[in-house]
């Protein structure tokens, strides 16, 4: 990456007549405290601060720069993470550092008459709705940021991209030599985003022959809006579960504990996409099919454990699942001015898995000692996870996001709304009624003075006591992240 960086730095600086170099960005001091509930007497349950901070990571400073020569640019964006560093003693750790320098994109773009074409480290966005596009596949997720705006809640991915004009119509096509995984905050108490099932990293199959990743996608506008169909192909940005593997001694006197594989389904993506305009509303939605195959059909391999490994040589029997899946995934989006000159945006998000099938794993009758499990619960389908597509699906496959927010003080002022609903319909007792989960913000923004923001914030997240999945579902255990969130934001 450092000899990329510098080829495209040299190219500019030899190509330079008279060169420019623009940046912009930001500082950002942030303190974010957590909620916990104080029940009294009355059996009234409050929400106040233990003044703990949340331990997540977040983007403490970013810088945005471009240095145009020509018809060729070099642009990037740099930032700088913070994590707090909860020891105060380093005995076990020489290292007290809780920042991180990211350089999260840099590429070049050359310029033509009726194309761009970019090349390196760089973010892909597709789709015609915000945020929770299904067709938005060509780059990864940080789930640190799933609930913020934009392309802070994206990865970048070393790639090129051309895009294409012929008249009003635009053609986007993007490859990748890599596969570029989702950030998971998995096993994070202080935001327990879980997943059924996850696994060390010396569990993941590796992605055999060359993991190419690409696609292309056509917009054509016309007066009131535009029409977009997309394909992309690539492997999934969530691990799946890819089958159990037993081991014995040489003898095979005695067997090992299951080792459970897992891996990256290959996934094909058929897009559409839409956008209407009129002076009063506006109306987006994205659709997506999604075709996903597990190319591992053998899961042979030694064991995952290297100490076990000494004691179970021999692979003594294997039970790959050879998943095989179709999915749907849409969102709607209207966005309008109510009275009071309030903006509100409202979107319908939904996934729903069309067919499923896969091999089986063993039932309880194989005489395997230390091979147990609940084949209720662990069966292949319980444990799929759309590995593409809306980042919600891992939290829920039906949801509601509303935003609204208006500005006052000739736009010094401004105070929102956003909030997340969990609609799908869960088996319950019939006497319970309302909304499972939610996650709602009201925040506050205030314009000190053209480069200084300061910025309030409460953050709720609240679950059913009586969803099936127990303490195990989404909302439940991200309850601990109900937070106040107190910002100042220097912009440079």
């Amino acid at each position: 990456m450092k000899r990329l960086i510098l080829l495209l730095y040299l190219i500019l600086v030899l190509q330079a007549d008279t060169p420019s170099i623009s940046y912009n960005g930001y500082v950002d001091f942030a303190m974010i405290l957590q909620q916990s509930k104080y029940t009294l007497l009355n059996k009234k349950t409050y929400e106040l601060s233990n003044y703990s901070l949340i331990d997540i990571p977040y983007r403490m400073g970013s810088i945005d720069f471009s240095h145009q020569s020509n018809n060729i640019s070099l642009n990037g964006n740099l930032t700088l993470e913070y994590q707090l560093q909860k020891d105060t003693y380093f005995l076990g750790s020489i290292d007290p550092q809780d920042f991180r320098l990211d350089m999260r994109e840099i590429y070049g773009t050359i310029f033509g008459d009726n194309y761009e074409f970019r090349f390196g480290k760089q973010i892909h966005s597709w789709g015609s709705v915000d945020e929770n596009s299904p067709v938005d596949n060509a780059s990864a997720f940080d789930y640190y940021y799933i609930f913020f705006l934009g392309r802070e809640r994206k990865m970048a991915t070393l790639s090129s991209a051309i895009d294409y004009y012929l008249g009003n119509l635009k053609i986007n096509t993007v490859f990748s030599p890599i596969h570029t995984t989702n950030r998971l905050p998995l096993g994070n108490d202080d935001f327990p985003i879980t997943l059924p099932i996850y696994p060390s990293e010396n569990q993941i199959y590796s992605i055999s022959g060359l993991p190419f990743e690409g696609g292309i996608q056509g917009t054509y506008s016309f007066g009131i809006g535009d029409l977009s169909v997309s394909y992309f192909s690539g492997y999934d940005r969530v691990f799946n579960f890819s089958g159990v593997n037993v081991y014995s001694t040489e003898s095979q006197s005695s067997f090992s504990p299951p080792d459970l594989v897992f891996g990256y389904r290959k996934t094909e993506v058929f897009g559409f996409g839409a956008t209407l305009l009129n002076p009063y509303v506006i109306i987006r939605g994205d659709y997506a099919n999604f075709f996903t195959k597990d190319l591992n059909s053998s899961i042979n391999r030694p064991y995952s454990n290297s100490s076990l490994a000494v004691v179970y040589p021999t692979l003594y029997i294997s039970y790959p699942l050879k998943e095989k899946a179709n999915y749907e995934q849409y969102t709607f989006q209207v966005e309008t001015e109510l009275p009071l000159k309030i903006n509100f945006i409202g979107q319908y998000f939904s996934n729903k898995i069309i067919s499923f099938s896969s091999d089986s794993l063993p039932d309880v009758e194989i005489d395997i000692p230390g091979f147990e499990y609940d084949p209720e619960s662990m069966t292949p389908e319980n444990l799929f996870i759309p590995g593409m597509g809306v980042p919600l699906a891992v939290i829920t496959n039906k949801a509601a996001i509303i935003i609204m927010y208006k500005t006052f003080m000739d736009e010094q002022l401004k105070v929102s709304m956003t909030s997340l609903f969990d609609i799908e319909k869960y088996n319950r007792p019939s006497y319970i009624t309302g909304i499972p989960g939610s996650l709602i913000e009201y925040k506050i923004e205030y314009n000190i003075n053209e480069d200084l923001l300061g910025l309030f914030g409460i953050t709720k997240v609240q679950s059913t006591d009586f969803h099936p999945d127990g303490d195990s579902y989404q909302f439940k255990s991200m309850e601990n992240f109900s937070h106040f969130r107190f910002e100042l934001k220097y912009f440079l």
